[in-house]
């Protein structure tokens, strides 16, 4: 089984490098950052420097440009992403795909102000992971796209299983215990973790003895593959990686871990009995991975 792998396109159609493949694996971030990440590196940049700042990406940007210019940037991002599903959807083989912090897809949550506080913050993100498809407009009537968050995709003697979504590291329990919550809080924050993961194993329960792929938008926590290198981020020499991704793996041993977001890496790496392949290098970027039965037979970054 041949796999085309590219990630993190960002309204950018990939370069195709591969001659044969018999499916496309995409670890979303489709939509366009043209205009939105110099904003993004600002507040980045604003944060390194007011350490305390509870601002968020949106209050910064609002007071930058303004409610209706922030609108009509993300719907030009949106346009872009179409764009890149268009063309994916053009080879005729399935193209499997999850969606990424860029995509618009976040769920809802009740959490009305999450920079009041790191419960807030960190519920509010874990109600957004929930979501249970890529934002409509993006997917709609391309009939081999095959959106897999939250879901379970049988290809020949292969299930792909999907997550997309995650920025970075959902719930890491050596953190929460370093931060003040009550018994309550607490309570929730786990119980809202667990939510996720009891999420992707009802999909595993359906396996049916097939090899499982399993497909994110974020690497997993705690690897070489998920440290920012930005000098300009406050995330400089942080692990951004997901949690979850790191805890399913460990949990359920996928044959590949199929991640991206973390744009300065290109490659691979093993947890446990899984391996991680970092696909999240952009237009210019194919990793080609071939599969017979449960063995990697070839994996390939080319750029």
């Amino acid at each position: 089984m041949n796999f085309l792998v590219v990630g993190d396109l960002h309204g950018n159609k990939p370069k195709i490098l591969a001659k044969d493949f018999d499916a496309i694996i995409t670890t979303g971030d489709f939509c366009s950052d043209k205009h939105l990440n110099p904003l993004y590196k600002a507040w980045f940049g604003y944060l390194k420097k007011e350490k305390e700042s509870q601002l968020s990406f949106s209050e910064f940007v609002v007071d930058m440009i303004g409610k209706k210019r922030l609108r009509e940037l993300e719907t030009e991002s949106l346009k872009g992403g179409r764009k890149v599903l268009e063309f994916l959807n053009s080879f005729g083989v399935p193209v499997y795909i999850v969606p990424g912090n860029w995509d618009q897809s976040y769920g809802k949550t009740k959490i009305k102000n999450s920079d009041a506080s790191d419960y807030n913050y960190i519920k509010s993100f874990l109600d957004y992971y929930l979501a249970d498809k890529t934002n409509p407009y993006l997917t709609r009537g391309l009939r081999n796209i095959k959106d897999c968050q939250f879901k379970l995709h049988k290809i020949k003697e292969y299930n792909i299983i999907g997550y997309g979504l995650s920025s970075g590291p959902e719930y890491y329990a050596k953190k929460l215990k370093k931060r003040k919550f009550s018994k309550s809080e607490s309570l929730k924050l786990r119980n809202a973790y667990q939510k996720i993961m009891n999420k992707l194993a009802e999909k595993c329960s359906k396996n049916n003895g097939k090899i499982t792929v399993f497909l994110t938008h974020n690497v997993p926590y705690g690897m070489k593959l998920d440290v920012g290198f930005d000098k300009n981020s406050y995330a400089y020499k942080k692990h951004l990686g997901s949690s979850i991704a790191r805890d399913f793996c460990k949990r359920y041993k996928p044959l590949v871990c199929i991640g991206g977001h973390i744009h300065e890496h290109f490659g691979k790496c093993i947890l446990g009995k899984t391996t991680v392949i970092n696909a999240g290098y952009g237009f210019k970027g194919n990793v080609i991975l071939e599969l017979n039965d449960s063995k990697i037979k070839r994996l390939k970054f080319v750029k």
